[in-house]
């Protein structure tokens, strides 16, 4: 047992294994931390019914197994039974032959309907899952019809949820396997009812998934497309979040096109086979890229791939299969690579939200393999998960949110003149073959000798009719001037004067910005300073760049690696929050005597010089800088 404790249906396996075993005693403190988790949870009580040392405490747990399910029959007779046996206590003392008669009835009574409150326990234990195998009909035979049943329903759940949802756009839920309920917004006009109905997943409020039943034959499964927001994810790609089961996400992230921020909880008692030992969320997403969002309060960064399970008022489990990730809980962080997983303890109002730090990371169990396997095909046994130590997932994550992708640039042998002679706008030149000599119906060509593979004279286009081409360098009126070298071209555009409204708040006397900084070629960092006795919060961001013909865009924010924006921009002004929707709250904060660092991301590498930036702050003043 960990020092942050153990989930809620981990401690009911354990009390059930020690009354199977006939320890009483270390069964009740057991039962004792799990009423501490939960105190209206049915299967802990009829757990502590089983436990009782005297009649007294079999009265008052039967009397909570009541007031949590009224019907609950073997309960009622019981409690009948006790009530009737006290009342007849309580009337003058029976002759010595009506005693023992009394004593043999109550004996015969008593030891029934132990029996049933054995066996109603029992059954209600196997169906969640805590004796597999409690009862003595169910046999080897038995168990393998109920999992080939089970695998049957699986298989056609998965396959119906993949050709139903194969083409899910991005930012947008699909419902993949009855049943599904969802909650819309109230402007949304979409529908959500059937499988192979998709929405938007700022159209989405709640949803609710059904737990996996053979008789019914449902499994509820909704499949969620979200953008990959790391730095080095490529534009477009996206990360695949399954909810599967007796679960339920509440979309906490208001009108933002990601989901950003949810709350999630997968419950208990509903497990129907061993194929899917517990409900919850998978993640997958691609090599190279990733996701970053808040899940019951707790942020996580993850590439790769993970499933979560989290258990109201119990904790949160996240298992990493592939890659690694950063949980932040509770003010603290812990990295967790593959083949470990982390437990964070939820409470709270409403049960869901995380009240302590995520754990030290812990081996993956059997159960964690399993539904991985169960969901992807993959991770099915430890040999198919190379595992990473806590400092190697520091690194792949710290590697993920610092760099960006490169793209490698093939030269093109073939030239693609434009109708008027003027070269492509691109940031590099890449070499071209020699223009095929002669007439054209506009133009003629003299022919000269071409290039050498050393750089060689400029070749330029002037403005006459026909051009011609000389090996001569020429100052023309050409916009940009190709050389045979994979040198990036100066621009001679002066930047765009800024057509949006300059912030005109006044500039901050006690919060600063540093010098900027280029963490990346294409990124502008800057760090801000907060010593104005008092936590700030960042309303607007202003930036005005060089607009070079290739168009530079302005591409996402990030403070202290977190993403703040992500809505490309090729308009320069940009002022946000106005042209785009960025995270609120705790992101944006900046507390006093604290130095965050904003990163400023651009599409292509930047230019020498053209930058200007203004953040301003709810305390109604500016910071600025230029480069």
């Amino acid at each position: 047992m960990n020092e942050f404790g153990i989930s809620l249906d981990s401690k009911l396996q354990e009390a059930a294994d020690l009354l199977n075993a006939g320890n009483k005693k270390d069964a009740r403190k057991i039962l004792r931390e799990a009423l501490d988790l939960d105190r209206n949870n049915l299967a802990t009580w009829e757990l502590l019914l089983r436990a009782t040392y005297n009649a007294k405490e079999e009265m008052h747990c039967l009397k909570r197994i009541l007031a949590i399910d009224p019907n609950h029959a073997s309960a009622q007779r019981r409690l009948a039974s006790l009530r009737s046996s006290s009342s007849r206590s309580s009337k003058r003392t029976p002759s010595r032959k009506k005693r023992q008669e009394t004593l043999a009835l109550l004996f015969f009574l008593g030891a029934l309907v132990s029996v049933l409150c054995v066996g109603v326990a029992g059954f209600a234990l196997l169906r969640g899952g805590y004796l597999p195998f409690a009862l003595p009909d169910r046999t080897a035979t038995a168990l393998a019809d109920i999992n080939a049943s089970c695998q049957v329903l699986i298989d056609r759940a998965i396959e119906a949820s993949g050709s139903y949802c194969d083409n899910t756009e991005a930012n947008s839920a699909c419902y993949g396997n009855t049943t599904i309920k969802a909650d819309l917004v109230p402007a949304s006009t979409e529908r959500f009812s059937e499988r192979g109905d998709m929405v938007a997943v700022n159209d989405l409020s709640r949803l609710t998934a059904s737990p996996l039943s053979i008789d019914g034959n449902e499994w509820g499964i909704a499949v969620f497309k979200l953008i990959a927001n790391l730095p080095r994810s490529l534009p477009g790609e996206t990360v695949t979040m399954v909810v599967f089961g007796n679960a339920t996400l509440d979309n906490n992230s208001g009108n933002s096109d990601n989901l950003e921020s949810f709350y999630f909880s997968s419950e208990l008692g509903q497990i129907a086979c061993d194929k899917v030992p517990f409900d919850g969320l998978m993640i997958t997403s691609p090599d190279g890229g990733g996701i970053h969002f808040t899940i019951n309060e707790t942020e996580l960064t993850l590439t790769g791939a993970a499933s979560i399970k989290a258990i109201k008022n119990g904790n949160m489990e996240i298992s990493v299969y592939k890659g690694a990730a950063r949980i932040v809980s509770d003010g603290q962080e812990q990295y967790v690579g593959a083949g470990y997983k982390s437990e964070i303890q939820l409470g709270g109002e409403n049960g869901n939200q995380a009240v302590s730090p995520p754990s030290e990371p812990q081996p993956l169990a059997e159960d964690e393999m399993q539904i991985a396997c169960t969901m992807t095909g993959e991770y099915c046994s430890e040999d198919e998960i190379t595992p990473l130590s806590g400092s190697e997932a520091q690194g792949l994550i710290q590697e993920q949110i610092t760099s960006t992708p490169t793209l490698t640039l093939t030269p093109s042998l073939t030239p693609i003149p434009s109708a008027t002679g003027i070269p492509t706008n691109t940031l590099l030149v890449l070499p071209t073959a020699t223009l095929s000599p002669g007439p054209t119906s506009t133009r003629t060509a003299t022919k000269t000798p071409g290039p050498t593979k050393t750089p060689g004279p400029t070749r330029t286009f002037t403005n006459t009719v026909p051009p011609t081409r000389t090996n001569t360098p020429t100052r023309t009126n050409t916009p940009i001037t190709p050389t045979l070298t994979f040198t990036p071209i100066t621009p001679t555009d002066t930047p765009v004067t800024p057509a949006g409204s300059t912030p005109t708040e006044p500039i901050c006397a006690n919060v600063t910005l540093g010098a900027f900084t280029n963490p990346a070629t294409n990124q502008l960092g800057m760090d801000i300073s907060n010593n104005s006795g008092g936590t700030i919060v960042i309303t607007r961001f202003y930036a005005d760049w060089v607009k070079l013909p290739t168009s530079q865009k302005l591409d996402r924010l990030l403070l202290d690696t977190n993403l703040i924006w992500n809505t490309s921009d090729s308009d320069t002004p940009s002022d946000i929050p106005a042209e785009g929707t960025w995270r609120s709250g705790s992101d944006l904060n900046v507390l006093h005597a604290e130095t965050r660092n904003m990163i400023v991301q651009f599409q292509d590498d930047l230019q020498a010089t053209g930058y200007e930036i203004h953040i301003v702050f709810d305390i109604g003043c500016q910071v600025t800088g230029t480069k």
